[in-house]
């Protein structure tokens, strides 16, 4: 018998009556008919059955079984689907024939068709192989209409490298669904996280909201993907909690994940099924998220819509340094954007995600970053001066309030974040902390390590120039071996983190801290 592959049937055959195959990929109940979903190897496509207003239509049929359906195309709203007129199940021999054709067709649509970097990098190129694994399965995710939850962190790296990485995995959505307008909303969330890893209460938040799905629709377990985020140890409770439902995960991240184990893996890496950060390769941070994020969606559809002004404006933002950086920035000025524009606009990124908070607001995020440009000029126009109000009130703050102490070599600049930020408003204490350690550098005349306290927290900045410094090493090497009785803890870059304590340990944390600035000092 010969039967139609699903990625032959168009809008000009509606009406028309044919007969396919394929494995039952998605079984829903409705109030009114049963919805299947058929892989035959060349699409995955949508089927109704209906005998009465809620019955299941066709019990014996049940996810992943090989099944032949005899069909009616028709129309609902813009798409296409097959209205069932017989379903039944393939012979054994059939469906295990079958079963593997498909297998070996949907293995050769999951690799990436783009797996060339848009600049040439020895960092990115020590990394394709992770590239090829992470699009790999993302390309999988989409295809196998798997729910797609994308967590990131809530800066304008976080955020330039999700919503690369969305507008690719929405674009290969449409282009393998023939456009159907739901599918991104019901297959896909982007959520930012406001912790700098993948905190436990994120991870049940997603499973419970899938678990509710999973009920609605009969949704597979979510791939989930953590950018910006995900490479410490701090990750590994959320990953443990989604890891219960069998849900894949990969990250694409650039802070320090840690040493490798025997088995040359770093701790994370034996819970996760794709890995990207350069560290893992012998680099270190200055290839950030957002450049990763950008590359990564061209492997994943490469047919995206990403402008080069978001790898170029998230390394200006993270303050990263390299032939990377300076290959984004020179790509994205032929285009047409200055460095003080896109600063502006990454600093606005800021701003509205202090204000947006946890929420995904798709389009709004969109249009900010470009995909209506009139709208982000006007942003910029509208927001940058408040924005420039708010950072000259917070330095002149700092400056009056600070303490200021010279240990020879560098300086030591002391600010009460608690006292000096209006909680709630921006700029928050992370951003603040940027902005007085960045007036210091340019009053004072020797290097400048800035130390925001709070009553169960340290922010940490350090100059360019300083040696040595490591916010991830001061916390294994001292305050895991010194005080480990505080339960204190934190990471981050090297030169740019924080700590996190409990307000009994603060002095300890503090003094340990001071003790570590001046062994550094004199290492200078």
């Amino acid at each position: 018998m010969e039967y139609t592959n699903f990625d032959k049937l168009t809008h000009n055959d509606v009406g028309q009556r044919f007969t396919g195959r394929g494995k039952v990929t998605i079984v829903k109940q409705t109030s009114g008919p049963t919805l299947m979903m058929l892989d035959d190897g060349t699409k995955v496509f949508t089927f109704k059955a209906f005998i009465k207003p809620g019955i299941r239509a066709y019990p014996e049929i049940e996810q992943g079984d090989m099944a032949k359906v005899v069909f009616v195309l028709s129309k609902r709203m813009d798409n296409i689907e097959g209205e069932v007129r017989e379903m039944t199940k393939l012979s054994e021999d059939e469906a295990k024939a079958f079963e593997s054709d498909i297998k070996k067709a949907n293995e050769a649509k999951y690799k990436p068709k783009c797996t060339e970097f848009s600049i040439k990098s020895e960092v990115l190129e020590s990394l394709k192989p992770r590239f090829i694994k992470v699009a790999t399965l993302i390309r999988q995710a989409v295809m196998e209409r798997r729910p797609i939850i994308l967590r990131h962190d809530a800066d304008c790296d976080g955020y330039s490298s999700a919503i690369c990485m969305q507008r690719a995995i929405i674009g290969l959505m449409n282009d393998v669904s023939g456009g159907d307008r739901m599918l991104p909303y019901q297959n896909f969330k982007r959520a930012p996280s406001k912790a700098p890893f993948y905190e436990y209460e994120d991870a049940m938040k997603d499973m419970a909201y899938w678990l509710r799905d999973k009920v609605k629709n009969g949704a597979k377990a979510p791939l989930v993907i953590i950018t910006d985020n995900g490479s410490t140890s701090e990750d590994i409770l959320g990953y443990r909690q989604v890891k219960l439902y069998d849900c894949p995960i990969v990250v694409i991240d650039h802070h320090y994940p840690g040493e490798k184990d025997a088995e040359g893996k770093v701790a994370v890496d034996h819970l996760i099924q794709g890995h990207i950060n350069p560290y893992l390769e012998g680099h270190d941070s200055n290839v950030c998220s957002g450049m990763l994020g950008y590359e990564l969606a061209r492997f994943i559809f490469e047919k995206n819509t990403n402008d080069v002004m978001i790898p170029a404006m998230a390394a200006l933002l993270d303050h990263v340094d390299g032939p990377e950086k300076e290959a984004y920035i020179k790509l994205a000025e032929d285009k047409g954007y200055t460095q003080e524009y896109m600063t502006k606009l990454g600093t606005i990124v800021y701003l509205q995600s202090h204000y947006l908070r946890f929420q995904e607001a798709r389009e709004f995020v969109d249009d900010l970053f470009g995909a209506n440009q009139k709208v982000q000029e006007s942003i910029v126009e509208m927001l940058y001066p408040e924005i420039e109000r708010r950072f000259a009130e917070t330095k002149a703050i700092g400056k009056h309030y600070s303490k200021v102490t010279d240990l020879g070599k560098i300086y030591l600049v002391e600010f009460e974040g608690e006292k000096g930020t209006s909680r709630g408003q921006f700029p928050a204490v992370g951003l603040a902390t940027n902005q007085i350690h960045a007036m210091f550098e340019k009053e004072l005349d020797k290097p400048v390590i800035t130390m925001t306290t709070g009553s169960t927290f340290l922010t940490i900045r350090v100059g360019d120039d300083i040696k040595g410094f490591s916010v991830p090493s001061f916390c294994t090497e001292w305050i895991q071996k010194k005080i480990p009785h505080t339960g204190a803890d934190g990471g981050g870059h090297e030169h740019a983190g924080s700590v996190k304590f409990v307000e009994y340990a603060k002095e300890e944390v503090l003094n340990l801290f001071k003790e570590y600035v001046k062994d550094i000092e004199s290492k200078q």
